[in-house]
């Protein structure tokens, strides 16, 4: 999905420190965790449930006997006075460690504001799981409340099956539903966090295979009513085995044909009851893919110096290398990521490559934005598979990332497991993994990359040291280092699989820039390669998780005559280079987002028109127009790229780096 922005600044409002403004009153709100929780379910209820605001009140008072409480949201029917008899809805929200068994602030105490309001028939609860409740009348006529999987949506008694058409983008909630069906299938299933990731990864499959394939009802869904039976919730589990099976049919490279869904029937119906209301190929890509890493790294991160590079950063260094290249050549260089992890950087190259596809396609169908995204879809698809590779040593992230990719328009054919500091002649030859063939050294335009580095995970084979030349450079007698950081033989892995002239994003920790022992290093570079740009990152750049203090490099690797001239001269050849030092990144040490703020200290919200492309039941795409409010953030890597690209679109530049 692309999504367009429109800034208006005269819809700038200002919102003091601790404070929050209300989705459904505009009143500022004390900034805790419960009211964040409380602020995106407010949201949903009205962008993707279809409730009015005028029909919602926010800590609403109820009478329990002789007491009085406060529902943290009360739904009433459209014209309607707000009266504890009339309201039909009510939703509870509290912090994310609280759980629905929790004595004075769990389910129960849902129920109880539910029986005090006699026409409330259903009730959700949200806190470290999402519960749904029911209120309904047995057969001797007294009313129980009982589980169910979802609210109606307005206009509607009950949750109905759903069709594609009927389904939202999923917005900044998505991370907690990811979190929560996760948390819910490690806490129920009795599985380890990984085996429970994988579980929740065969779903996420499924889910994104139904969107793809379905020409009317989802049939990854369940209904309240099958929620509460065991032979429903038996159905399902029936009815995702042969989608599963179809998946497999479709991603024989990515799953074993003798793997199956291990899930009992509740933690199934659970688990589809979280994620069936939204669309996850029409959600927008920076949302899912930060939700979809956080997901990965809160189970797999670090293992191997594996921290995953943050979206901003991957989308920086993508358009800052692909930048430098003219426009008519962006959806035709040949790309890779030789350590790619979650794929966030093929990731961000395929939201490069859409929307200067989806320009291109808007230009040539006027007055057909169906036929445009049609074709933008058909085309990214084409382009990834043919232009867009990578590889990681880690097996568990080579799966993930094609289901990343999977769900941001594929290129999940590319997606090969291998060590890539190995010799080529070791690399699997043996498709669907097959990385002998697909990787040829010298042949790639682009790469973009952040290697797994530290000194905890040093390479000592001397059957991998050989094959560089950064083994031996400078070194007394021309003897080999007996170890070295991943992170700097991956330099020269790099420019090997690069061709001349080719372009290099590198993320690296500060020391090979700094460090005086390291000074060998910078001369191989200098040696090998031109510096088109130094980006020194901000220190909290990928905390909590590690503090290591990095830099981005842009290199062009030289080409023979660029050698050769340099020989006969002596001397390299004198050019410019694009340095800064953004100060802001998004988020603090604490990973916690930054927003941006007056010299009061107030913040800075804004409203915004976003475009979102759709596909209805009968596959035609569609562009829907939708406002929101959105806190500006301290990041200052857009600027870098605005900058960049102002520096290098100099005529002179353009042609020293195209030749």
């Amino acid at each position: 999905m692309a999504t367009e922005y429109v800034v208006q600044p005269e819809l700038f409002t200002l919102i003091p420190p601790g404070k929050l403004k209300c989705v459904i009153t505009g009143k500022l709100r004390n900034d805790t965790p419960e009211e964040n929780v409380r602020q995106r379910i407010a949201r949903s209820l009205v962008d993707d449930y279809g409730y009015s605001k005028a029909d919602i009140e926010i800590e609403f008072q109820v009478n329990l006997g002789r007491s009085k409480k406060r529902v943290d949201i009360a739904i009433f029917p459209p014209k309607t006075k707000h009266r504890q008899e009339n309201i039909i809805i009510i939703v509870e929200c509290k912090r994310e460690d609280i759980r629905p068994t929790d004595r004075d602030n769990g389910v129960e105490q849902l129920k109880s504001y539910l029986a005090a309001s006699l026409n409330a028939r259903f009730g959700m609860w949200i806190g470290s799981e999402l519960s749904v409740t029911e209120r309904i009348t047995n057969t001797n006529h007294v009313y129980e409340f009982v589980e169910a999987t979802d609210i109606p949506r307005f206009g509607l008694n009950d949750p109905k099956p759903l069709t594609f058409a009927d389904l939202t983008p999923a917005r900044e909630e998505l991370i907690s539903v990811f979190k929560r069906a996760h948390n819910y299938v490690y806490g129920n299933q009795g599985m380890q966090k990984e085996a429970a990731f994988q579980e929740l990864l065969k779903l996420i499959f499924c889910k994104v295979y139904d969107e793809d394939t379905s020409s009317g009802v989802m049939r990854f869904f369940i209904s309240n009513e099958a929620r509460r039976s065991e032979i429903q919730q038996q159905r399902l589990a029936t009815e995702m085995d042969v989608l599963f099976e179809e998946v497999k049919d479709t991603y024989e490279y990515i799953f074993n044909r003798d793997e199956k869904i291990h899930l009992n029937t509740r933690v199934l119906a659970y688990i589809v009851g979280e994620l069936q209301k939204f669309s996850l190929l029409q959600t927008e890509t920076d949302v899912k893919g930060t939700a979809y890493e956080q997901l990965v790294g809160a189970n797999l991160r670090g293992e191997r110096g594996e921290f995953f590079t943050p979206r901003n950063v991957c989308d920086m260094v993508v358009r800052m290398v692909l930048s430098t290249y003219p426009r008519d050549r962006w959806s035709k260089l040949l790309i890779i990521d030789p350590t790619c992890g979650t794929g966030g950087f093929l990731v961000s190259t395929l939201k490069f490559w859409r929307e200067h596809i989806l320009e291109q396609q808007k230009s040539k169908w006027k007055n057909n934005d169906s036929r445009a995204l049609e074709e933008t879809s058909k085309m990214l698809k084409e382009t990834a598979n043919r232009y867009l590779v990578g590889i990681d040593f880690n097996p568990v992230l080579v799966r993930a990332a094609q289901m990343n990719l999977v769900m941001h328009g594929d290129g999940s054919t590319n997606v090969l497991h291998a060590n890539s500091l190995l010799p080529p002649g070791e690399w699997p030859s043996e498709p669907p993994n097959d990385v002998f063939h697909k990787v040829k050294p010298g042949s790639f335009d682009v790469i973009v990359t952040n290697p797994p580095f530290g000194s905890k995970i040093p390479i000592d084979d001397p059957h991998i040291l050989e094959q560089f030349e950064l083994a031996t450079f400078e070194t007394e007698n021309g003897q080999r280092r007996a170890s070295m950081p991943p992170e700097q033989l991956f330099i020269e892995r790099c420019l090997y699989l690069l061709k001349p002239g080719g372009r290099l994003g590198i993320v690296l920790p500060d020391s090979i820039l700094s460090n005086p022992g390291l000074a060998f290093i910078r001369r191989w570079i200098l040696k090998q390669a031109r510096v088109i740009a130094s980006v020194d990152l901000p220190a909290v750049t990928f905390e909590p998780h590690t503090g290591t203090q990095t830099s981005v490099l842009i290199l062009q690797k030289k080409t023979q005559d660029d050698l050769r001239l340099e020989r006969q001269t002596g001397k390299s050849i004198d050019y410019e280079v694009f340095m800064t030092t953004p100060q802001a990144v998004g988020h603090d040490r604490r990973g916690e987002v930054q927003y941006l703020r007056t010299p009061d200290g107030d913040l800075i919200e804004y409203e915004e028109e976003i475009s979102i492309y759709r596909r209805s039941v009968d596959g035609k795409m569609a562009e829907e127009k939708r406002r929101q409010s959105r806190k500006a953030i301290h990041d200052e890597l857009p600027e870098v790229v605005r900058y960049f690209d102002d520096w290098v679109s100099k005529s002179d530049r353009m042609r020293w780096l195209n030749g």
